[in-house]
């Protein structure tokens, strides 16, 4: 997988992120960057958040 280096470099996962910041980087990762994929715990986080969302 390709690392974008300079997306990396300019966009650093902030220090004690919200549940919010995370999913964003992520997701802006995930747009920017191919080196991995969305982390599983963090996709099942935000399937949960949704169902208690929906309910």
């Amino acid at each position: 997988m390709k690392i974008n280096k300079e997306w990396h470099q300019k966009n650093r996962m902030p220090k004690n992120a919200t549940f919010a910041q995370r999913i964003h980087w992520h997701i802006e990762h995930s747009k920017n960057c191919k080196c991995r994929p969305l982390p599983e715990g963090l996709v099942k986080e935000m399937k949960s958040a949704e169902k208690k969302t929906a309910e």
